[in-house]
């Protein structure tokens, strides 16, 4: 009669590892399901530290493209791509020879109406008509009271009307002086006129700065709105960048002192100082939302150039622990 196998026993030297493992799940707080949880837990920013913007965009704060305002040829273009200029320097005139001699034109008929009304001829020559005319019609009158029928009754009413045509020859008189004057204003109106007309063929930099780009050639035909020049600010630029919404309130950002670095050539670093500007009030789909800074650019030393440039690629540390700044105002 054959036995039923008997199951081997576990071996000591491997039972004693698997308890040893047991007693130190049982040991974790919680159980060994909790660990992994623990290891998810997102992390959070120290309260006393600053946000710091990476890869923020430096860019143009101000430019403007530079229009024709009369049609023309361009009879002088005084600038070139690099050429620093400042606001009201003119860079560009075109034809204006023809509005030139509407101004004289303008300025000859001012001289004349001004001349005329200056003049008190005309009243001065009524009013010594209408004192001849009442002398003739007092004396008709006299005559007629020593001997009545001497002077006719047409007569007298004759020399009555001359002299009340004399005095409305007098009010005409200084009307058209007045009108004259008025006259003299309107032409001067044309004048100025004129002289707007060569004004807006003297193209001027609307601002200081750096002429980058030079669109026609001297003796091209323009169009009023085409453009002549670009020109860039370049003394202050705008710093951009991104802040996580989930770590710094607007508030703590806003109007606050920044430091901006910017890598050079040969792993140079430089920084600028500035101030936020703007904090964007929408917050985009990643949970950040866009601010800027403005900030002094600087010249080098040797060339004269500007430092920091549009384009570039900076670092932006907000000075959230300092005192807010006192609003820009434009």
């Amino acid at each position: 009669m054959s036995r039923a196998p008997i199951p081997p026993r576990p071996s000591p030297l491997v039972a004693a590892p698997v308890a040893l493992v047991a007693l130190v799940v049982a040991a974790l707080p919680g159980g060994l399901a909790q660990a992994p949880a623990r290891a998810q837990a997102p992390a959070r920013a120290q309260g006393g530290a600053e946000p710091v913007l990476t890869r923020c965009l430096v860019s143009l704060l101000t430019e403007a493209k530079v229009p024709a305002r009369e049609a023309g040829v361009l009879t002088e273009l005084t600038v070139r791509e690099g050429d620093a200029v400042t606001a009201g320097q003119t860079i560009a005139r075109i034809d204006d020879s023809q509005a030139r001699f509407e101004r004289r034109k303008a300025q000859a008929e001012h001289d004349q109406a001004l001349a005329k009304a200056s003049s008190d001829v005309d009243v001065r020559f009524s009013v010594a008509s209408e004192r001849v005319a009442a002398a003739e019609f007092e004396k008709a009158q006299q005559a007629n009271e020593k001997l009545e029928g001497s002077v006719t009754r047409v007569e007298l009413d004759r020399l009555e009307l001359n002299e009340r045509k004399a005095e409305l020859q007098i009010e005409q008189a200084e009307l058209e002086r007045h009108m004259s004057a008025l006259g003299a204003d309107a032409k001067a109106v044309e004048v100025e006129a004129a002289d707007k007309a060569i004004e807006r063929r003297e193209v001027k930099a609307p601002i200081d700065g750096t002429v980058v780009q030079v669109f026609p050639h001297e003796g091209e035909w323009m169009q009023p709105g085409d453009p002549l020049a670009r020109v860039v600010r370049t003394d202050r630029l705008r710093v951009e960048g991104m802040v996580d919404s989930s770590q710094w309130d607007p508030e703590s950002i806003r109007d606050r002192p920044v430091t901006v670095t910017a890598l050079f050539a040969n792993d140079r670093t430089e920084t600028f100082e500035g101030r936020i500007v703007f904090t964007n009030p929408l917050v985009d789909s990643g949970g950040d939302y866009k601010v800027w800074a403005e900030v002094e650019n600087r010249r080098v030393d040797a060339s004269g150039q500007w430092l920091l440039r549009a384009g570039q690629s900076a670092t932006m540390t907000i000075h959230s622990g300092r005192p807010a700044l006192p609003p820009v105002t434009r």
